[in-house]
């Protein structure tokens, strides 16, 4: 917020602008943020709030709705390590565990 003539205003910058911000910090690549901020009057946390949002080139970022799709782990046959009443083991486990499993 900047001080004009005793009175608060508040102005916020366009997208063009902090596009142009983020693309002119990206030329300076030894700048640190913290150096970056001071000199253009901005807060770190808007600078990285700015960053985040507009990191694919210059949109918003879209979240797709829903669930995403988790491969499920792919075993063959030949890394199974012990198979106890129909439940397959695919990984070294305790005695005890297979004793307990056995019961």
């Amino acid at each position: 917020m900047e001080q004009l003539n005793g009175k608060a205003s508040s102005s916020r910058r366009t997208q063009s602008e902090v596009l142009e911000l983020l693309s002119e910090y990206d030329k300076n690549p030894g700048m640190t943020v913290k150096a970056f901020c001071k000199i253009h009057q901005i807060s770190e946390g808007s600078f990285y709030s700015a960053r985040k949002r507009y990191r694919n080139g210059g949109g918003a970022v879209q979240k797709k709705p829903g669930f995403i799709a988790i491969p499920s782990p792919r075993f063959s046959e030949d890394s199974l390590f012990a198979e106890v009443n129909a439940i397959r083991l695919y990984q070294p486990v305790p005695a005890d565990y297979l004793k307990a499993l056995a019961l």
